[in-house]
């Protein structure tokens, strides 16, 4: 994790934030209901929008603390969140996508796809607490089969820059064409990738079946964007199961705006080119 923090000091900080953190929910919670629905209004509700680096995580078994090494990012568009990071001691992709509302103070996520489960419904009930150029977010689990309770808590840095672009939102891939410099055209009418750019910074990730074993693999990409004029953008990708072609390389893409909901994106690789169209979710 790119901001693991390993010296024992280094460690004490990290614990404290988090305990900190959930002593604050904790206390916030046992003022009266009224005050406290207004408190967390204006502190965890409207500001969620923007793009965040996760800094630390730590999952709490109820014996003791174990600090995890995920370098995690996590978008939250007007109603849709996407983070995404690589499989540990591989470059494959965990991804989760899904919607997001307050309710009583808590920051609710309702999830529709993630790369370990497919599609399917499930909701997570998150404390949430503002820090300075931030956030923490905790997730108490319910028991497992043996009785332990786990929490997993997070801290996220923002690093979102003050821009907008008509490509503001979350998407989903309806179709994509590859055309190589070599051979045949290859086209998938049913892809299944999702896309989201927020504050000047985009995600995508992708889950596909591997032709030879069978078995469904997911790949992933983030990294920040800027737009040159309404019919092209330059991708920087800072982290990507495709280490060696994205990161650090700007990629131009040239772009098709249809209407408010949909866009197409065409890039030029030096051994083809790659055609895709989006819809907006709504």
């Amino acid at each position: 994790m790119k901001h693991l923090i390993k010296s024992s000091f280094g460690f004490v900080l990290l614990f404290t934030v988090c305990t900190h953190a959930q002593q604050v929910v904790k206390t916030d919670k046992t003022k009266d209901a009224g005050a406290t629905n207004a408190a967390y209004a204006n502190q965890a509700g409207a500001g969620m929008q923007g793009a965040y680096s996760m800094l630390m995580q730590i999952m709490n078994d109820g014996t003791r603390d174990s600090m995890l090494n995920i370098q995690q990012f996590k978008i939250y568009t007007d109603r849709y969140f996407m983070y995404a990071h690589a499989l540990p001691g591989d470059s494959l992709a965990d991804y989760g996508i899904g919607t997001y509302h307050m309710d009583n103070g808590n920051l609710v996520e309702d999830r529709f796809y993630t790369a370990s489960g497919g599609a399917h419904a499930d909701t997570f009930n998150i404390d949430i607490t503002k820090l300075g150029n931030g956030y923490v977010q905790v997730i108490s689990f319910p028991p497992d089969s043996q009785g332990r309770k786990y929490v997993l808590t997070e801290e996220y840095g923002n690093v979102s820059t003050p821009v907008t672009s008509p490509l503001d939102g979350a998407w989903k891939q309806t179709k994509s064409t590859y055309i190589p410099k070599q051979g045949s055209t290859t086209t998938n009418n049913n892809p299944t990738q999702y896309k989201v750019y927020q504050s000047g910074h985009f995600m995508w990730a992708s889950t596909s079946k591997d032709s030879a074993t069978q078995k469904s693999t997911s790949a992933f990409g983030y990294g920040t964007f800027v737009m040159n004029g309404n019919n092209k953008y330059t991708e920087r990708t800072t982290n990507s199961t495709y280490r060696t072609t994205l990161i650090g390389k700007p990629v131009v893409v040239q772009l098709k705006l249809m209407g408010n909901d949909g866009y197409q994106q065409t890039i030029d690789w030096p051994d083809g080119k790659s055609i895709e169209t989006y819809q907006r979710l709504k």
